[in-house]
Parts: C-alpha cells; structure tokens; sequence
C-alpha cells in the first residue's frame, strides 16, 4: 500500500489518449467525503442521507490522483446490480491505455466530479438517473449518486433493492499504480477496517 501522501498521475500520452477517446481528465482532491463536500456547499437535495443513513454506512474517501470520466454513464449498465456493473466497467481495459485502470468511485468523488463539470461546463454529464458508489450501508447495499432537479439536484442513497432502472455506472479512469490505494475508508466511517467494497 502506498503512503497516504502519494500522488498519481497519467503520462502524457496516456492523458492524450483519453483525450481523444472522449474522457475528460482531471485532478481528484484527497480526502473528499460526503460531509465535507455539503459543508463546503454542494447542493444536496434533503438532509436524509446525513440525518438517517450515514450513521449505517462505510463510506469511502478519495486519493490524490489524476482521473478520467466519461461524458455520461455506461452504456449497457442500466437496472444491473452493482456486481454486474462493477463487470462491465472492468470489460472497458482493452480500450484503455495499459497503464491505466477502470473503476467506480465513492460516492463524495461522484459529488466533486458532478459539480466540477457543472462548474466546467454548465451543465451536469447526466440528469434523472443514478449512478453507483462503491459505499456500502448497513453492509447489504452500495450507495448511489443521482441528479434530479434544478435546485439543489444531488441525491445520495442507498439501494436495498440492488438495482433500478435508472441506475447505472460511471466510470473513472486512474493510473493502474493507485489501485492499491483506491479507496481508504473515511475518517470515522462505520466499520472502517473492512476495506474497499
């Protein structure tokens, strides 16, 4: 496992080949979480998630790494559980550069990631439709991040269920080397030595 304090990043010709492929690349903040992204003024709809079922769930937290995203969710991934989407996004590694990983993220870099665009380009990559987070609630569902609305549109919640039709995944794109490091459980998070879900 990598020191706390260690960086990723893309070469510049896998960064360029991304580019072309249509990802958007970026620079993740460390240690984002929920909490602190409402705190900082994300525009959550409703306090249930912080009210309710944060006590229940292990969140996880984000790396300081470079990572690429798509400009929507994955084709193919609507109303599959999150085995089967976590599947499908590890079927893309032969359309990315090798030294690079496809993943899904935690629910507070999904937030950062979906305001960061808005901020970029106006608009949010999807609306109406969620999609899934590597969080685990109550140790029997993996959270998810929605967009819904105009004012105050960002939904997190836990899907009981296991699917939905308008869930699917986004994935993220990082430097194979992070993988070891994806994702540390934040600070204070229920059941924090378990590890990535």
């Amino acid at each position: 496992m990598a020191s706390a304090d260690q960086a990723w990043r893309f070469a510049p010709a896998e960064q360029a080949t991304l580019q072309a492929a249509g990802w958007r690349c970026v620079r993740l903040p460390p240690g984002l979480t929920l909490a602190r992204l409402r705190a900082a003024g994300a525009p959550f709809k409703g306090a249930r998630y912080f009210e309710v079922q944060a006590r229940q769930t292990v969140e996880y937290t984000t790396v300081d790494t470079d990572l690429a995203y798509p400009p929507g969710l994955l084709p193919g991934s609507y109303n599959l559980p999150f085995e089967a989407a976590e599947q499908l996004v590890a079927q893309l590694a032969p359309q990315l550069p090798p030294g690079t990983a496809a993943t899904i993220a935690p629910a507070a870099a999904y937030v950062w990631l979906l305001e960061h665009h808005r901020c970029a380009t106006g608009s949010y990559p999807f609306t109406q439709r969620y999609t899934w987070a590597v969080d685990r609630y109550q140790e029997r569902a993996h959270l998810a991040v929605g967009v819904f609305g105009q004012h105050r549109p960002l939904l997190v919640v836990p899907l009981p269920e296991g699917r939905g039709a308008g869930v699917g995944v986004w994935p993220v794109v990082v430097p194979r080397a992070a993988l070891p490091a994806l994702w540390p459980p934040a600070p204070g998070a229920s059941g924090a030595g378990a590890g990535q879900a």
